[in-house]
């Protein structure tokens, strides 16, 4: 159903319900029908469609670090934030024409180029990524002012062709896309920093006259024996210039120090039990460098306690992503940057930093 038919089609049902009650309804009255019709048509329209080969735009968005703020957040905080967090990620990708294929835990995917195909599929969806990032500013803003912990989002979006349909059985059903562009933007999706918009080279290609890239990195993933190229969307310039927001300053001051320390990797979000023991050679507000017996690989999630080397009392886990990792004397150095924030384990690095550089 085209956006304009949906309005009619709407716009139809809100006269039948005020010549059915005898009045008008009101604003308040006619956005709850307007919403409740909306998923009803979606899920009518989607639940029965035929499986078929088609050329789609997805992205998918996912909020760094929401594991340890589950761990520290009381459980009606985290219900609360994640409603607001899909309700406002919602809207962007209704307002750029896409489809919500799913939400899976604090991950929303969203198509564009099915069930229906138009030709600026792959700009509508970058738009939508921009915009995405956007709303998190603003997210965050009515965050503070309810004191509650900020969000932060990393976007991949890929372009490719995959099989879309409704798949299942007679007891079960949903509308989805499957494929390997569709394994590929899950792969590339933990490469996502705080405040990006990951493009794939598909992605890039499809675009490269409208965009303007802020840098690009070529990673190992999962089921791909070459590297895949990554290109860091800064702005869409068409058919209007849309900038990916400077969420936060992701460089601070490093103080060097020297601790073992013990970590675990996130796998699947699930916590691997080997334990993985290295040194911590700085640390900073946003991360660490540190230094491990064994080479881990670019975007490796991992997972660690710091309260004791600190000397605070526990407060949890912190988990950080490598984002850099070179050889050294037959070990091997990793930037990590931290992927949660507004937590008290984070809180204690910044204060344990604070008193290393000024005595506090």
């Amino acid at each position: 159903m085209q956006p304009q038919n949906r309005e009619l089609f709407l716009s139809g049902i809100e006269r039948v319900v005020a010549q059915a009650s005898g009045h008008a309804a009101t604003a308040a009255q006619s956005g709850l029908l307007r919403r409740r019709l909306d998923g009803l048509i979606d899920a009518f329209l989607l639940q029965s469609q035929p499986i078929a080969g088609t050329h789609a735009t997805i992205v998918l968005a996912d909020i760094r670090g929401f594991t340890a703020l589950t761990e520290s957040l009381p459980a009606r905080t985290v219900i609360g934030l994640l409603n607001r967090y899909f309700s406002a990620m919602g809207g962007v990708i209704k307002r750029h024409g896409g489809v919500i294929d799913k939400f899976m835990g604090d991950a929303v995917m969203a198509l564009f180029g099915a069930p229906e195909r138009r030709p600026d599929d792959l700009l509508r969806a970058l738009a939508c990524a921009v915009e995405m990032q956007q709303a998190m500013v603003e997210f965050n803003r009515e965050s503070q002012a309810r004191g509650q912990p900020r969000l932060y989002v990393g976007i991949a979006v890929n372009t490719g062709e995959m099989m879309a349909g409704s798949f299942g059985s007679r007891q079960y059903s949903e509308y989805t896309v499957i494929g390997d562009a569709v394994n590929v933007v899950a792969r590339m999706e933990p490469f996502s920093l705080r405040g990006q918009v990951l493009l794939s080279e598909s992605s890039h290609a499809g675009a490269r006259e409208h965009i303007e890239i802020a840098g690009i990195n070529a990673v190992q993933v999962k089921g791909k024996s070459e590297p895949v190229v990554l290109y860091e969307l800064h702005c869409v310039t068409h058919p209007r210039r849309l900038v990916v927001p400077h969420v936060e300053v992701r460089r601070s001051p490093r103080v060097p120090v020297d601790f073992p320390l013990m970590f675990r990797q996130v796998a699947g979000k699930c916590v691997l039990p080997e334990p993985l023991v290295g040194r911590v050679l700085d640390i900073g507000y946003h991360g660490l460098l540190i230094e491990l017996p064994t080479r881990v690989e670019h975007g490796t999630e991992l997972v660690a306690n710091l309260a004791p080397f600190l000397h605070e009392e526990p407060a949890g886990d912190l988990y950080a992503r490598v984002v850099r990792v070179a050889p050294r004397a037959g070990r091997f150095e990793a930037s990590l940057q931290f992927t949660s924030v507004d937590i008290p384990a984070y809180h204690q690095v910044k204060r344990f930093v604070d008193r290393l550089l000024w005595g506090r």
